[in-house]
């Protein structure tokens, strides 16, 4: 792309990309094009052509996100814009005309033409239909990728709940059982008593009466004891 560029204006997105950089600004005042001598805006150079202007980084974090993304789709038409001048440079050059209206569009038509006489209706159409071919097909090939993405988080994320499913109802199942067993051995803490109070109490009184009749022959063993003592000598 290089002469048959002339009247384009600065750039290949300046004026798209002003709108976003510029949109709350009025618009710029459109001097009326004569037919017989329209005004041609300067030729710019080869390389303006298919290089942004704009470094994504700065402005990362400055720009709406959604004037960001309208930035991006810009770019990515600056990338397949083709040489010579056509729909893009009619609708680039009517925006930088304060707006892609009615007039603008008329009159930036008419001064393209003088720039590359192969500019027609039917190249406007022609190539405008290209264009939005194209970001349509990118679109849908994005638009792809992200279902296939959501389509695999999706997968992922069923084929968890279902693992930790089977993880919860085999822990609930082991609470049960633990439930089951500590019930069961609170009731037998609770049975002791009654298993071992009477055998103690036994024991007890066994002791008592052991001891009791120990004491008595005991005690009548001091008393033989003492007579011995008394009368034996």
């Amino acid at each position: 792309m290089s002469d048959n560029k002339t009247g384009i204006g600065e750039g290949i997105l300046r004026g798209l990309k002003k709108i976003i950089f510029t949109s709350d600004e009025s618009p710029a005042k459109v001097n009326p094009v004569k037919d017989t001598a329209p005004l041609v805006p300067p030729v710019p150079k080869a390389e303006t052509f298919m290089t942004s202007k704009y470094d994504e980084s700065a402005i990362a974090g400055t720009v709406p996100a959604d004037k960001e993304r309208r930035l991006k789709v810009y770019q990515l038409l600056e990338k397949m814009n083709r040489p010579g001048c056509d729909f893009f440079e009619v609708w680039n050059a009517a925006v930088e005309m304060g707006g892609a209206n009615s007039n603008n569009i008329k009159a930036a038509y008419t001064s393209l033409r003088f720039a590359d006489n192969s500019l027609s209706r039917a190249k406007l159409d022609e190539s405008g239909n290209f264009y939005m071919g194209e970001l349509r097909k990118i679109l849908e090939g994005e638009t792809g990728r992200r279902l296939e993405e959501k389509r695999r988080l999706e997968n992922e994320k069923e084929h968890l709940k279902a693992s930790l499913t089977t993880e919860i109802t085999s822990i609930e199942q082991e609470i049960k059982k633990l439930q089951d067993k500590l019930s069961t051995k609170m009731k037998e803490r609770e049975t002791l008593n009654e298993k071992y109070t009477p055998q103690i109490q036994a024991i007890d009184e066994k002791i008592q009466e052991g001891g009791a009749t120990v004491n008595s022959v005991l005690s009548e063993m001091q008393q033989v004891m003492q007579i011995i003592q008394q009368e034996i000598k």
